[in-house]
């Protein structure tokens, strides 16, 4: 079994051409997969995902598809809650770029797919797009990656919502986005894969289009990210020429 999973393209039609393009030319999968937070934040949502649909990739919804289903719900999260404001006005500005179809098919989104490559579910990859129990709460990399970005360990293995978010969780794999980060952490006996696609200011400055492949080897997953250039200029002259009431907040992803 053979799985290419990309997350948080957030409607940014060059990264996705990119990752898509670059996925293809590796040659034959069992499925491609797009971990949520598909097409509210960038120049172009519909192209988005008109271009997942072309490339016949699966989905699951993140806390951004979840605005655009709920778009008078405020966030659960505190982060989010504080900047509602912001991308709020946004939501209604992408819900009108989808057409009704590529809204509908947001819509029906699940919250996770499983892919179990022997019937045992202690094998599975799970693909979600934050954690296994809801799509606001971001799990961090392994700790000495936390210190790197942060000079302290802001979620430790005992970390009591990261045991809530993994209590019971049958899998080999944990594959998410959410976080913007991509790397992979150990905890007891699972390998959580952030796959993301997108950096975030002050985490990642390398700007490209990523990736990751999971291919079952021999009893276990073999995990290789992936990273690719894409036409990022192109976006930002994008997004600068588009009418996105928060242009200039997303923009910010991209100094």
């Amino acid at each position: 079994m053979r799985l290419a999973i990309c997350s948080d393209l957030h409607g940014n039609p060059y990264a996705c051409k990119a990752a898509l393009r670059a996925i293809a030319q590796m040659g034959s999968f069992d499925a491609i997969l797009a971990a949520g937070d598909l097409c509210l934040g960038g120049s172009d949502p519909a192209g988005c995902v008109e271009q997942l649909a072309m490339a016949g990739a699966l989905a699951v919804y993140g806390n951004t598809e979840q605005y655009l289903r709920f778009p008078d719900q405020t966030p659960p999260d505190e982060l989010h809650q504080s900047m509602w404001t912001t991308i709020q006005p946004t939501v209604y500005w992408t819900l009108d770029k989808l057409s009704a179809e590529q809204r509908q098919w947001i819509y029906d989104l699940p919250f996770e797919r499983r892919f179990s490559p022997n019937g045992q579910t202690t094998n599975d990859l799970l693909c979600v797009h934050a954690n296994p129990k809801d799509v606001e709460m971001m799990i961090y990399p392994e700790a000495t990656e936390q210190l790197r970005l942060w000079g302290e360990v802001r979620q430790p293995d005992d970390d009591a919502d990261l045991e809530q978010r993994l209590d019971g969780v049958e899998a080999q794999v944990v594959a998410f986005g959410h976080f913007h980060h991509m790397f992979q952490r150990q905890w007891r006996g699972m390998t959580l894969a952030d796959v993301a696609c997108r950096s975030l200011p002050g985490r990642e400055r390398d700007q490209r289009a990523r990736f990751s492949t999971f291919e079952w080897i021999n009893g276990s997953w073999v995990i290789s990210q992936q990273r690719v250039v894409y036409e990022i200029e192109k976006e930002i002259r994008a997004l600068k020429a588009s009418d996105m009431p928060a242009r200039d907040f997303f923009l910010g992803y991209y100094d």
